[in-house]
């Protein structure tokens, strides 16, 4: 009895000091896990990072726990460590940058082969911070043998592709297709981090039955504001036969040869905070041959001017960009992530081609770009873009360009969304390859493609976007969507506006969950509400093509 009064005292201290030492670890648990800015504030050091890459198929949804998704898993390469670690901003050791880690989401979620990105900090009870990178890896093996329809026009074909080969991050697609022009055998292969570096590579064969293309492109991109300096080498030929449309047919068909090279380097000569100003210049070479011009229906189309040129200049570059990205959901897509920046990024390219190198003469041209996102309230974005460019031969402007467009969105119910679109172009004595059209294939989903060739034009839509919660299998998600469009064109053949041409239509929008191609899938029906004679009654847009 006398010993055991003794130790009360010691189990009562050993009490309480467990009593405290829950009480603390029960405070940690309910204080919110602090954010990146936090922990920049706070000038935290990153003791570690670690790597979570996640499986296809979650096995721990029940959804998702099936045997499509077991078999996925098992048959999937799972992108390599190494791949992802490439592409941080930030290292053990650096004090917390928030920006350069959102960066580096933003990054990852670029490619193709991960469906969603996302790094967490892990705080010990000793203060120190281990950022946890998190990503889910996307299903990239594609065989398909199919077709698709739009504008009246059947396209099918074979393929295989691969977007991220041995689980290296490598693209790599064979395919075979034939449309209503040609037949074409094509072999493309992408490299984002070619030789496990900076740099990336890509690559394109193509052989048709009336020519063949090459494309090669080495570059060592801006992958972050702090990044200092870019450089692009890149050289594409084409000999192909090319054709000019209008109502819809072929009116004129001609040899067309071209190469082009592009060598370029710019420098971040300035930067502040969130924005940077980057110098440069480079060389360009544009060789240009048609042959004679084949005259099919052409009707009152006059024949495309074609001259052949021989172009070699230097130009110089500024760019201003600012990064003030904001992250939305079932905009476009559906249910993943997706990136809008809210700054300004504007491009600005002016040279001249110089007869002392090669070419036919002197030929100054610029080529500006222009692009700005807002956030109106909650729920609400809006994107501008803007593009112009052209070139003074000695007989006055050429393949001069305008374009502008204005892009809208609205959640305003869980489930809900409501975009609209507007396009402006101008062309003037554009290269037979930059001409404008208006049909179906260009935005106006109820008309055949090509309908008309004209110099000026204007096209609309709107659409509502409803999303449901049911999914199957975890691979498709349900969506509806109606929509209507309009639009009209200059035209070329008589000098006169077009009318307005309207449809409607509406169906399926499936998002898609898994695979690395393509985020949605649509199945709709078209109707033109503004027709003229033998124009069909209704057009199948079946694809995953998304224009907004």
């Amino acid at each position: 009895m006398h010993t055991s009064h003794r130790r009360a005292p010691g189990r009562l201290r050993g009490l309480r000091a467990g009593l405290a030492a829950c009480l603390f670890g029960c405070a940690l648990a309910a204080q919110a896990p602090p954010s990146w800015e936090d922990l920049e504030a706070r000038q935290a050091p990153i003791a570690a990072i670690e790597f979570r890459i996640h499986e296809i198929f979650d096995p721990s949804h029940p959804h998702e726990k099936h045997w499509v998704g077991r078999l996925a898993n098992l048959l999937h390469i799972e992108t390599r460590e190494q791949v992802v670690r490439r592409e941080l901003l930030f290292r053990p050791g650096e004090v917390v940058n928030a920006r350069l880690i959102h960066e580096t989401e933003r990054n990852l979620r670029a490619f193709r082969f991960l469906k969603d990105a996302w790094i967490v900090p892990e705080v010990d009870e000793a203060g120190a911070v281990r950022a946890v990178v998190h990503t889910r890896d996307a299903w990239t093996l594609k065989g398909s043998a199919g077709f698709s329809q739009v504008g009246g026009q059947r396209n099918f074909g074979f393929s295989v592709h691969e977007a991220n080969f041995l689980g290296f991050g490598k693209d790599l697609l064979l395919a075979h297709e034939k449309t209503p022009e040609r037949s074409t055998d094509t072999v493309i292969y992408r490299d984002h981090q070619f030789l496990a570096s900076p740099w990336t590579l890509g690559a394109r064969y193509q052989s048709l039955t009336d020519g063949q293309t090459r494309f090669l492109e080495v570059a060592r991109p801006y992958r972050s504001l702090e990044t200092p300096w870019s450089l692009t080498f890149s050289a594409e030929s084409s000999d192909t036969v090319q054709s000019i449309y209008n109502l819809g047919l072929t009116a004129y068909a001609f040899r067309s040869r071209w190469d082009t090279a592009l060598a370029e380097g710019s420098w971040a000569w300035s930067g502040d905070g969130d924005r940077a100003i980057r110098l440069g210049g480079g060389f360009d070479l544009k060789r240009t041959e048609f042959g004679p011009v084949q005259t099919l229906d052409a009707g009152l189309l006059p024949a495309p001017p074609l001259r052949g040129r021989r172009l070699t200049g230097l130009h110089l570059t500024w760019a201003l960009f600012e990064a003030r990205f904001r992250t939305y959901r079932d905009l476009a897509g559906v249910v993943h992530p997706e990136d809008y920046n809210l700054g300004w990024d504007a491009q600005l390219r002016v040279g001249s081609f110089l007869g002392g190198l090669g070419g036919d003469g002197t030929s100054p041209f610029f080529r500006a770009s222009l692009a700005k996102g807002w956030a109106p309230g909650a729920g609400n974005l809006l994107l501008f873009q803007a593009l112009s460019s052209a070139r003074h031969d000695a007989d006055g402007w050429q393949d001069g360009l305008a374009n502008a467009s204005l892009t809208a969105y609205h959640q305003g119910l869980p489930y809900q969304t409501q975009a609209a679109y507007l396009q402006v172009d101008a062309t003037h004595r554009p290269d037979p390859d930059k001409v404008l059209y208006l049909g179906g294939i260009d935005g106006l989903r109820g008309y055949g493609n090509h309908l008309l060739l004209g110099d000026r034009r204007w096209m609309a839509s709107v659409e509502e976007r409803i999303l449901t919660t049911y999914d199957w299998l975890g691979i498709l998600q349900l969506g509806f969507v109606v929509y209507a469009d309009a639009g009209a064109i200059r035209r070329a053949d008589t000098g006169a506006w077009s009318r307005t041409y309207v449809d409607v239509g509406g169906g399926l929008r499936l998002g898609n969950l898994k695979s690395s191609i393509g985020r949605v899938f649509l199945m709709t029906v078209a109707y033109p509400l503004v027709r003229e004679p033998g124009m069909d009654h209704h057009q199948f847009v079946v694809g995953n093509l998304v224009k907004f």
